[in-house]
């Protein structure tokens, strides 16, 4: 079973490019650490571990992490221990969610699995990668998006982008380039091209 990585920027959308690939592709499984994210922070016990270190207010009304306050908190912290604090906590966990599915993916015998990783190359793990695919945008419209979108005030939006590695370095790492700053059809067919040349780079 091969590994397909889908990283990038902030607000890329390497989420619904991934997503894309998993439709297209024959015996594909799925993975995104945004979700397994999502699903560990209603966690009651990462919940509380994550309530220990950042406050109760990071805390919502049914228990689980309020996603806007922590954010909020962990991005004031210009220095980035914060950030770092969390990424300590949540990280191994994710690591062990996509362990759990590619067991099960291998189990299946599934040929692929395409996993969402945002910070694969901050990270310096081994997701034991065969292929390395980056969303890409520009700066202006990444900042548009962040702060139209996703309702960021401008200070915490260039926070995010400033923890991650910068475009032009992702670039040059990445096995392949996928720009998104056209349609949702334009994307599309970019998953469509992009599969149907490693098809072909694979002598299907």
């Amino acid at each position: 079973m091969k590994t397909w990585i889908v990283t990038g920027g902030a607000a890329s959308g390497k989420s619904t490019f991934a997503k894309l690939l998993h439709e297209l592709a024959d015996g594909a499984e799925l993975f995104s650490s945004d979700g397994a994210v999502h699903e560990l922070l209603d966690r009651p016990d990462v919940a509380e571990k994550i309530a220990a270190t950042f406050g109760s207010q990071v805390l919502g009304a049914k228990g689980g992490i309020d996603r806007p306050k922590l954010r909020e908190v962990v991005f004031r912290d210009e220095g980035g221990g914060l950030r770092r604090t969390l990424e300590g906590i949540l990280h191994p966990l994710v690591r062990e969610e996509l362990g759990k599915l590619r067991e099960a993916a291998g189990v299946k015998k599934a040929q692929l699995l395409i996993a969402e990783v945002p910070l694969f190359y901050e990270s310096a793990y081994d997701y034991q990668a065969d292929l390395v695919i980056v969303v890409a945008v520009g700066t202006t419209v990444q900042m548009e998006r962040l702060t139209g979108q996703r309702g960021l005030d401008v200070a915490t939006a260039e926070r995010i982008c400033a923890a991650q590695w910068p475009l032009s370095r992702k670039l040059e790492a990445a096995n392949k380039v996928i720009w998104n700053e056209g349609s949702s059809e334009l994307l599309k067919l970019q998953a469509q091209l992009l599969l149907q040349q490693l098809d072909t780079d694979n002598g299907k």
